[in-house]
């Protein structure tokens, strides 16, 4: 038995997405601006990091983005992050490269699936 879920592949909850903004398209899409300017800087931020294996910044940088996500209602691309909040929390890097190329393309995923949404192709 396979029940259709609301966020489909995209890991994004759309109907919960819109339900928050009060179905208000021009706020959405006012939202997903901000997403794509700041998701990359964090991001970056993140990448650098886990690059020093800088574990009190790969922490920051994974709770800011999963809170981000989170209220996006993005939680694919929220768990990764948690994951990797979680893994940084035990002092620990590995799988931390590998669990962050699944945070960037879950977000990269939702991301183009919210901007569908935006310009009124779905939902």
């Amino acid at each position: 038995m396979h029940n259709e879920s609301p966020m489909g592949d995209s890991g994004v909850n759309i109907p919960e997405l819109l339900a928050r903004v009060e179905h208000d398209r021009e706020l959405l899409g006012e939202l997903l601006e901000i997403f794509q300017e700041e998701f990359p800087v964090l991001r970056g931020q993140l990448s650098s990091a886990i690059d020093r294996s800088d574990m009190p910044e790969i922490k920051v940088a994974a709770h800011t983005l999963k809170g981000m996500l989170a209220s996006l209602s993005f939680y694919t691309a929220s768990a990764c992050a948690m994951q990797i909040e979680r893994i940084a929390s035990r002092g620990e890097t590995k799988g931390l490269p590998e669990e962050l190329a699944r945070l960037e393309s879950a977000a990269h995923l939702a991301g183009r699936r919210l901007a569908s949404v935006c310009q009124g192709v779905t939902d």
